[in-house]
């Protein structure tokens, strides 16, 4: 896969966030304070490991 096609990829993903509801409920419980809100995404959230898995490939493309 191409870095290009990766970035779409992601591009994708990232559309799942936009109307994640746990993401929501999360922004107004802590508002700006983003580690909380990337702490669940990261460690809990599937779309987050899709990511993530992502994010790797794109290192691996640079290597």
């Amino acid at each position: 896969m191409s870095r290009l096609q990766v970035v779409y990829a992601i591009s994708d993903i990232l559309q799942h966030c936009g109307v994640c509801p746990q993401r929501v409920k999360l922004s107004q419980k802590y508002g700006s304070t983003y580690s909380k809100i990337d702490g669940y995404c990261n460690r809990e959230c599937p779309v987050g490991g899709l990511l993530q898995l992502q994010g790797k490939e794109l290192i691996r493309e640079r290597a």
